[in-house]
């Protein structure tokens, strides 16, 4: 739903007023009890505020339990590093001791890389995330442009000689 909302570019105050409005049976019942001690605490009800009571309720500890094992083990492997740098960001919602801290976050991408690009990417100064990723795509890419096979040119062909002493004869 996120991502419907991101295209079409809807602010965080219509997403909830929207949200709100689809609920039904159970779930409209929750929140309507959970919005309501919200409001005599005191709290601001915003669309964060409601995704965070919402997953809190709705999604079970041990699926936060097994998307955090998954981005402990996050290895780049055969994929390449747009793919793994992908995976990588969308775990890090479920480690907001590592998400919060760019350090342990840059650390965390770097030690995921496979090890003869690590070393490449390590190679020089990297103060945030952002700069590792795009670092480590960019050596990638010189990297698979380095092992292309050579395309032969189109349009030309080459027609074998069979008498190789014709090639020699003055005119």
């Amino acid at each position: 739903m996120e991502e419907l909302f991101d295209t079409l570019e809807y602010v965080p105050e219509k997403r909830l007023k929207l949200v709100v409005l689809q609920l039904r049976d159970n779930v409209q019942r929750w929140w309507r009890g959970t919005s309501r001690i919200l409001r005599e605490s005191g709290a601001v009800i915003t669309w964060k505020s409601f995704c965070a009571a919402f997953r809190q309720e709705y999604t079970p500890e041990s699926y936060y339990n097994s998307r955090e094992r998954e981005f402990d083990n996050l290895k780049q492997g055969n994929m390449k590093v747009a793919e793994f740098s992908r995976q990588f960001s969308s775990l890090l919602m479920y480690v907001p001791h590592v998400s919060n801290q760019e350090r342990t976050k840059r650390n965390k991408f770097l030690k995921g890389l496979r090890p003869d690009l690590f070393r490449m990417v390590l190679y020089g100064s990297l103060a945030t995330y952002a700069e590792a990723v795009g670092r480590a795509v960019d050596i990638e890419e010189s990297l698979l442009e380095a092992h292309a096979p050579v395309q032969p040119s189109v349009g030309r062909t080459f027609q074998p000689v069979q008498d190789v002493s014709q090639l020699f004869q003055s005119p």
